[in-house]
């Protein structure tokens, strides 16, 4: 008799879980790893503001997202040009952060979706050091700054020379600010 309570229990819980899972999927919440292309779904579902403060609001996302977009793939570069322009607070500012690093490997991918309305003065002026535990030195600053005006210097694409012009004018900028911040 206790056994068939047990599993009569048991099977109680089982069906609740997999209600409270089905019922989590369907309002977009998903169980799994939030990948690129949920990440796509969701906007396409919610549209770029909600499914920005959803991200926002979610840390497991808001990880997933930064971390997606840092990687350079162009999937997750997509989802991130279309959530940064409606995003506010901390997730803009991971995300440029996340486009910034992007830049120094891929800076063609982050010039190209510009056009997007990747907000370029934003990633290429970002402070590479603004979450550091301990200032850089002004050396360490300049040799960062430096890389990613190599990177960005390095971009040939003709169609690409005026957004390169403006990323660079941005980096100028993140030098002449650096300047004024670090000590040697």
């Amino acid at each position: 008799m206790r056994a068939n309570r047990r599993r009569a229990v048991r099977g109680a819980s089982l069906l609740a879980a997999s209600i409270v899972a089905c019922a989590m999927g369907e309002a977009g919440q998903s169980t799994g790893p939030f990948t690129a292309e949920t990440a796509s779904r969701l906007i396409a579902e919610l549209g770029p503001q909600q499914a920005a403060e959803q991200v926002l609001n979610d840390s497991a996302k808001l990880e997933a997202v930064a971390a997606g977009v840092a990687g350079g793939r162009p999937e997750w570069l997509n989802v991130g040009t279309q959530l940064i322009g409606v995003a506010d607070s901390y997730l803009k500012d991971r995300l440029s952060q996340s486009f910034s690093i992007v830049l120094q490997r891929e800076p063609t991918a982050v010039l190209a979706r510009a056009a997007s309305g990747l907000p370029l003065p934003a990633v290429c002026g970002y402070d590479p050091f603004t979450a550091a535990e301990t200032p850089p030195t002004r050396r360490q600053f300049d040799e960062a700054v430096t890389l990613r005006e190599r990177a960005v210097g390095a971009v040939q694409r003709a169609d690409l020379a005026a957004v390169k012009g403006a990323c660079l004018e941005a980096v100028a900028g993140l030098r002449a600010a650096g300047a004024k911040q670090y000590q040697p």
